[in-house]
């Protein structure tokens, strides 16, 4: 049993690394074309946007 909570647990690490690592990435391209991010986002960045806007 532990042995699958270990395993979940790493996964679940792996996956928001991930979605954060995306979204800076879509931050860093707004930024690049010379506009402004705007984020929604809910408390643990699972779900977000990214608008770039001028």
């Amino acid at each position: 049993m532990k042995k699958y909570l270990t395993m979940t647990a790493a996964v679940l690490v792996i996956l928001i690394i991930i979605n954060h690592f995306t979204l800076k990435q879509a931050v860093e391209l707004c930024e690049e074309s010379k506009k402004d991010a705007h984020i929604d986002r809910d408390l643990f960045a699972i779900n977000w946007s990214v608008s770039c806007k001028e």
